[in-house]
């Protein structure tokens, strides 16, 4: 299996779903808050492909350097944050906070279902 079918079958179909359901909420809504959260998911959801690409580079590396994609993961916080920055009416911060944190809750919980198992 290759890499981001892995990643597929374990996290984006999930943040796929909720990008939809926020997408759906929002058109119905218009609600910053929404718009915001849809904004910070998308954001979430790259985060995490990149999480997951250096994970999985390290696990297969044998080198004594092992990365995990730090910054870039900051630099797409930041991007995200600047939707905010540039339209602060369209879009609100809080929204976008939580929608950026959907990538630890989505490792914690496939954590606790990985010890289970």
């Amino acid at each position: 299996m290759s890499e981001f079918h892995v990643f597929f079958k374990r996290y984006l179909q999930y943040f796929i779903y909720l990008i939809l359901i926020f997408v759906i909420i929002g058109v119905f809504t218009k609600s910053s808050f929404v718009l915001g959260l849809v904004i910070g998911t998308v954001a979430s959801a790259i985060s995490t492909f990149v999480w997951y690409h250096y994970l999985s580079r390290a696990i297969n590396s044998e080198g004594l350097y092992i990365s995990s994609g730090m910054g870039i993961r900051f630099l797409i916080a930041i991007m995200a944050c600047l939707f905010w920055v540039r339209y602060p009416d369209t879009f609100n911060i809080v929204g976008i906070a939580l929608g950026l944190m959907l990538t630890y809750v989505m490792i914690i919980i496939h954590g606790v279902n990985s010890l289970k198992k």
